[in-house]
């Protein structure tokens, strides 16, 4: 009897499903990238380093 993942996700490949979703993952990176001004990608980078700052002092014991 097959597990609950493998009743409701079936083994069998479709290639033309995988091949458009793949397609359709690249284009919407793409539009990602190009309609997001500048502005908002350093704002979400300095996000990020400021989330990796506080991990690394809490990792390294210094603030708590």
């Amino acid at each position: 009897m097959p597990n609950a993942y493998e009743r409701c996700y079936p083994a069998a490949e479709n290639k033309v499903a995988a091949i458009a979703g793949y397609v359709l993952i690249a284009i919407g990176i793409i539009l990602l990238f190009c309609c997001i001004p500048g502005w908002a990608w350093l704002a979400l980078l300095g996000v990020v380093l400021l989330a990796a700052g506080v991990l690394l002092l809490r990792i390294s014991r210094t603030w708590r």
